[in-house]
Formats: C-alpha cells, structure tokens, sequence
C-alpha cells in the first residue's frame, strides 16, 4: 500500500518552486516498465507544458487536477488553436483524456496545481512526447 501525505505533497511544490521548469514529478509506479504509468505533477504558476503530441499508438494520457487551475489548449498541426478551456478548481472540468497525436499544451494559471497523471506503459523516453 502507498499513501501520499502532505508532506510528499509540499516536498513536490518546493521541488516545482526550485525547478526551471516550475513544475516537478512524484512517480508512483515503480518503473519505466510499468504497464500503467502514475504520477503526481505539482506546477507553480508560470510552469507552461509547450504544444506536443505523444506519437504512437498507445500514448494516451489522462490526468485529475487534484488542486489549482491549468488552462489546457488544444491545437491543429498548424498550431491553430483549436480549443482553450480552464480546468480544474471551481469549473466544470476536473479529468482529461488526450488521444495520441492531439496536440496539447498545459499552462499553470493558480498559484500552485497538483495533477494526478495516468498513461499506459512502457514509457520510452525517446518517445516520450514530440514538440511542434
């Protein structure tokens, strides 16, 4: 059994304020070569996750916003903005599923989030996501 407590959850949000990326991961399974990969994403705000698509097949993603709010934009291949939608506390809007190969991006607009990231497994870094 894992628990996650408070403190794992500051340690996350002091690792995300030290970041350059201001944002930082607590993995919750135990390898790269889990079949379901989870984890714990604490961003601060300005942390910005620049519009990418995850290439293969099996490269969904699904996360909760668990505090804070993100804006997460959708785009065409083009980088045309598809659509733009405010998730988390106090909207309508608490889970996402992204499909691979829809481009997405990820903006921290609180002063601090916490999202619950779920993905199918293995994770390969080399592809890992692709940048447009």
């Amino acid at each position: 059994m894992q628990y996650i407590n408070k403190s794992i959850i500051e340690d996350l949000y002091r690792a995300a304020l030290n970041s350059p990326r201001l944002r930082s991961h607590y993995l919750l399974h135990e390898s790269h070569q889990d079949k379901v990969q989870r984890l714990l994403i604490g961003l601060i705000k300005g942390s910005y996750v620049e519009p990418h698509y995850h290439e293969l097949s099996n490269q969904w993603e699904m996360f909760f916003v668990l505090e804070g709010n993100l804006k997460l934009t959708t785009f065409d291949h083009s980088r045309k903005v598809l659509s733009s939608n405010t998730i988390g506390d106090n909207t309508s809007i608490m889970a996402v599923e992204i499909q691979p190969k829809e481009i997405h991006s990820l903006e921290c607009l609180s002063d601090k989030a916490l999202i619950l990231e779920i993905k199918e497994g293995p994770f390969d870094p080399n592809f890992a996501k692709k940048i447009i």
